[in-house]
């Protein structure tokens, strides 16, 4: 099995996007990605708009090479309509989505998932909802969780969770939970005891605001709880890359791997690559050069439609 993140907080952008290839399929989820229209009350920089042009162009290339498609849910930093990544990439895959009609907020029932659907419309091969289905191509094996909350607040939505096994063991896709704050979000994970985990940390950059300190510290415990289960590889980023300080709101996590044998890191480090949270460093970047960034309309369309 082969595990590639494409595009994370860790390399720049707002996105989840991996690749799993196995023997038999090469499978990209969530194929998607963002900026934060403000950050510190400042558009995204330059910078962060290169990075984001460049991840997009990969993404593009990436699921060229893809056999099936996977949309956990319907924010879009994990799907594109066509703002950013067009559409045609979806052209003759199988894609598993987050079904539209069960388990799904205001936001994204009636209006992204109707609006993607639409875009995509006579493009792929198979357009399946997949919440807690199984599908086997080969010695290949995609599970998918029942619906779980995204996050500690369900008003945000569910989020379906994704394990791809083969003979060389399994990875586990959380997508968006951050942190795990709840038990609902760490059954799945017992359940299909993966080898690697990728994971979004908690919101601790929000922590006041969308966090509460009980809702972070029960994220750590699950995080921690999951780390010792056995695990080789435990990639977290996304959502905790978005603070500065992210190594010492998981220093416990990093703290335990040594001991339970686990590996702890982003998924620039997974790839080799320095760690690069832009959003994170969008102050920092402005000061450095304080120009206006060159933003093309369809990124301009992305940021006003939000995450």
């Amino acid at each position: 099995m082969r595990i590639e993140p494409i595009a994370f907080e860790s390399l720049g952008v707002r996105s989840q996007a991996t690749m799993v290839e196995t023997k038999d399929l090469r499978i990209f989820v969530d194929p998607a990605v963002s900026l934060a229209p403000r950050r510190y009350g400042l558009p995204p920089h330059q910078v962060e708009v290169d990075r984001l042009k460049e991840l997009a162009k990969k993404i593009v290339e990436k699921a060229r090479e893809a056999d099936v498609i996977v949309v956990t849910h319907y924010h879009y930093d994990h799907h594109d309509p066509g703002y950013v990544v067009p559409k045609e990439i979806y052209q003759g895959k199988v894609v598993y989505i987050k079904d539209p009609n069960s388990f799904i907020n205001p936001s994204q029932g009636r209006v992204r998932a109707p609006k993607f659907l639409r875009s995509i419309g006579g493009l792929p091969k198979e357009v399946s909802p997949a919440d807690g289905k199984e599908f086997r191509v080969g010695n290949t094996r995609i599970r998918f969780s029942r619906p779980v909350p995204h996050g500690a607040d369900v008003r945000l939505g569910y989020v379906i969770q994704v394990a791809v096994s083969d003979g060389d063991g399994t990875v586990l896709f959380t997508s968006d939970v951050e942190g795990m704050p709840s038990e609902q979000h760490v059954e799945f994970t017992l359940e299909v005891k993966p080898n690697w985990i990728i994971v979004d940390g908690p919101l601790s950059y929000l922590l006041g605001y969308a966090l509460t300190e009980e809702q972070l510290q029960a994220s750590l415990r699950n995080l921690e709880l999951v780390a010792k289960n056995g695990l080789s590889t435990l990639i977290v980023d996304h959502h905790v890359l978005r603070d500065l300080n992210y190594r010492i709101v998981l220093a416990n996590l990093y703290g335990l791997a040594p001991s339970s044998g686990v590996k702890v890191i982003t998924a620039a480090e997974f790839l080799n690559r320095p760690v690069e949270p832009l959003e994170a460093k969008r102050r920092e970047l402005f000061k450095e050069d304080n120009r206006p960034a060159r933003i093309p309309r369809d990124l301009a369309s992305l940021l006003r439609a939000g995450n």
